[in-house]
């Protein structure tokens, strides 16, 4: 993604003099007397410790006497460390965390090796189940917090022994549930069906946990499905339970057999309202098209069902071919606003997404046309607001594209972006970029509709190199699917020299896919690459670009590309595509970056300039560098600024918006460092000005992003240690956004509805209130106060 104070106590000094590698040789005998401190006793300082551990990402500082430890805010502490470090480095820390006697700690170690038991599957499975049947054979859920414990969760200290407010707790049942969904061992499925049968708790987190297991294997067995229906359905014994639908929306194809029973129970669920009702929505989507009539009725029932089940109910109907897109067509005419300047006040407003999304769901104009025409000649109202312009830009763009085809020279394509200021001495042309965001995006898609040579690849040049960010991002995107496209060296070229990160990882990302679009050869054209695929035995060697070598090399050389994992990732991956061989001591270097993400690329790259399998990240002090792996361990990253002065309690942001005032709180009980980065921003005037850049009706909204492209973060300020945990993403959560591990910086999100499948994968970091739904992509973020 779905892209980013009851304090810790202060670190120990002696910590900032560590080597920044995890310590050689074996840990603290667990055993011993000595290696399992009295309750209290250093616990200040082990908490401190601890946290530092776990932002360096080195698991060889949680000792088992932590994991001993009497205090159980130490050994919370602990096993958060090592569930977010992760690896085979702390796995048998996390196993021995599994046995602990409070809740917190069983639900911090099963969420760790759910994401660390590749190639340990079978037998993290069986741990995972052996423990949930012994709390289950117990008194019961154990670790309720008193005195110190009572102001943590998840480990962290507050100051003062003030409890954080509104703090989630974690559930050790759902933690077990999910982690074995997620490591997708043979018992995982059947284990998890006979759970359904269980108390309504347990049966919810393991409907969930199916979902993950349908995300990993593609598939359910048909009696598992069979069995998700019959708790969905309910019976006289007991109520339905609507979470067992949700698996069935993570498939792309169930069986044939089981339609008609998927169409008749998720249809029964639509009468009841609840924040599961969207399972049903999206599980109509796979009822084939049986369903078609159901989803429509709830595209079309504004203020029966809510904004994120129409705007679903919209995607649904995408998925179910042409009937689906008759049924969008049909439904159109009923929810285009009115055209009277007093009515179109109304679109700032939650609805609005259920609109844009039905006129996103259509492939063509087909039988929508004459909506479609009354959306792209829509009149702004006088003198109206920003915000009301932005919308009617969308409604009015949207409908343009669908009605030009691959028109790119369409007058209402042009002229559709009534956000643009005005220009009295000139008029639309496509010959040179609109102006406006959305009219320029929407251009730039309409010319990928046709073959881009001549006039239309002179349009394309210029949108890619002048004008809107993202428009320009969206041409050289077009490159890696155009093979027609001349000059694309030369255009990948500049956009690596660019100032903005995205621009550069969309010319990178290009290159990676489409490596011979770098090269300068002459008679790039379809007909020469014909050749060069049928003649098999002697392929033509590509030429790359000097001026595509001379930036990617500098890019690698770059220190702020190098804390910027997501950006250094793509570059990498273009240099390895390339096969570059002068950049093989940089990614030697790059092997022992402290960020996962950018070790796992460089590792990449190098087996592809190396002819052999290279990894970068594993290997203790003293290895050999056996099977390509590194002679010594990648060093143990930096302390973030952050962790010398953490938020101290809960913050709340308040945002002036062009959909009006919202709220948020970001409390850093389980997010210390990445609240503390968020709250530093609002306070210096970071987020005032910013634009909000991806809104998704029906599931998120997400800002933050310095260019407004969803890409990069504050300068000087490297990317976030991935502060994840089992915390379940409800509607108003809070969210950094990541594009990968350990790559969240300044960008946030919040939820519109449930999504489990964000679970554990995004560091929850607060709540919102307010109508955050309401906004659209393009909104502003005026200002943000900050109070405690």
């Amino acid at each position: 993604m779905p892209r980013r104070r009851s304090s810790l106590l202060a670190l120990p000094l002696s910590l900032a003099a560590c080597t920044g590698q995890p310590a050689p040789g074996p840990a603290p005998d667990a055993g011993s007397a000595a290696a399992a401190p009295a309750a209290g006793a250093g616990a200040p300082e082990r908490l401190g410790a601890l946290l530092a551990a776990e932002q360096r990402r080195a698991a060889l500082e949680v000792s088992p006497a932590d994991q001993q430890s009497r205090d159980v805010d130490v050994r919370r502490a602990a096993a958060r460390a090592l569930a977010r470090i992760g690896g085979d480095a702390a796995r048998p820390g996390l196993v021995r965390a599994l046995a602990d006697e409070d809740d917190e700690v069983i639900a911090w170690a099963a969420y760790g090796l759910g994401f660390s038991c590749k190639e340990h599957e079978n037998e993290t499975v069986s741990a995972l189940v052996a423990r949930a049947l012994a709390r289950d054979a117990g008194p019961g859920p154990s670790g309720a917090p008193s005195g110190a414990a009572a102001a943590v969760s998840g480990g962290a200290a507050v100051s003062g022994g003030a409890a954080a407010a509104g703090a989630p707790r974690l559930d050790a049942g759902g933690a077990l549930a999910r982690a074995i969904g997620r490591c997708g061992a043979e018992a995982s499925e059947p284990t998890l069906v006979a759970w359904l049968d269980g108390p309504r708790e347990r049966a919810i987190h393991a409907a969930y946990a199916l979902g993950d297991l349908a995300a990993l294997k593609l598939k359910l067995r048909e009696e598992t499905l069979v069995a998700l229906l019959n708790l969905a359905s309910g019976s006289a014994a007991s109520p339905p339970v609507p979470e067992a639908l949700y698996p069935i929306g993570r498939l792309e194809h169930v069986p044939l057999t089981v339609i008609p029973r998927i169409r008749d129970v998720a249809a029964a669920r639509l009468a009841e309202a609840g924040g599961a009702r969207l399972f049903a929505v999206r599980a109509l989507g796979r009822a084939g098209e049986a369903a078609v009539g159901e989803l429509a009725r709830v595209l079309t029932s504004r203020g029966v069902f809510a904004a994120s089940e129409r705007a679903e109910a919209a995607r649904a109907l995408k998925r179910l071919g042409a009937p689906g897109q008759r049924a969008l067509a049909d439904a159109l005419a009923s929810l285009v606003p009115s055209a009277d300047p007093i009515a179109l006040t109304g679109l700032v407003g939650e609805d609005f997404g259920a609109l844009l999304t039905a006129l996103d769901a259509l492939a063509s104009a087909g039988a929508a046309r004459k909506p479609l025409r009354d959306l792209a000649a829509l009149p702004p109202p006088p003198s109206a607001p920003a915000a009301i312009l932005r919308r009617v830009a969308w409604l009015r763009c949207g409908a343009a594209r669908l009605l030009a085809g691959e028109n790119y020279r369409d007058p209402l394509l042009l002229g559709c972006d009534v956000t643009a200021p005005d220009d009295p001495g000139s008029k639309p042309d496509a010959g040179a970029p609109v102006r406006g965001s959305i009219g320029a995006r929407a251009v730039v898609e309409v010319i990928g509709r046709g073959e881009i040579t001549g006039p239309r690849l002179a349009a394309l040049r210029a949108y890619a190199e002048a004008g809107d960010l993202r428009a320009r991002e969206a041409a050289i995107e077009l490159i890696a699917s155009h093979e027609e496209i001349a000059g694309a060296p030369d255009l990948l070229a500049k956009a690596l020299a660019a100032e903005e990160p995205g621009l550069v990882a969309a010319a990178a990302e290009v290159i990676a896919r489409q490596p011979q679009r770098a090269s300068e050869a002459p008679g790039q054209g379809k007909r020469k690459r014909k050749r060069k695929r049928d003649d098999k035995d002697a392929p033509a060697a590509v030429v790359t670009s000097p001026a595509i070598e001379g930036a990617l090399l500098s890019l690698l050389d770059r220190p702020g590309a190098r804390d910027d994992p997501e950006l250094i990732g793509s570059v990498i991956d273009a240099a390895g595509a390339l096969a570059l061989k002068p950049a093989e001591p940089r990614l030697e270097a790059l092997c022992r970056s402290s960020y996962p993400t950018t070790r796992a690329h460089a590792g990449t790259a190098l087996g592809v300039l190396r002819g052999r399998k290279v990894a970068c990240d594993a290997g203790l002090p003293g290895d050999a560098g056996a099977a390509g792996r590194p002679v010594a361990a990648p060093s143990a990253g930096e302390l973030p600024a952050e962790a010398s002065a953490l938020v101290r309690e809960p913050a709340v942001l308040t945002f002036d918006t062009d959909a009006g005032e919202l709220t948020m709180t970001l409390d850093p009980a389980l997010a210390p460092v990445a609240v503390t980065r968020f709250v530093d921003l609002a306070r210096s005037g970071y987020y005032d000005g910013k634009i909000v850049h991806r809104v998704v009706p029906g599931f998120v909204t997400q800002f933050g992003a310095p260019f407004g492209d969803g890409a990069g973060g504050p300068p000087g300020r490297p990317a976030l240690r991935c502060e994840t945990s089992p915390v379940p993403f409800e509607p108003l959560r809070v969210g950094v956004a990541l594009a990968g591990r350990d790559t969240g910086s300044s960008q946030l999100f919040v939820m519109h509805a449930r999504a489990p499948h964000l679970d554990g994968q995004y560091a929850a970091v607060g709540v919102a209130a307010g109508p955050w739904a309401a906004l659209v992509d393009g909104d502003v973020i005026r200002s943000v106060k900050v109070r405690n």
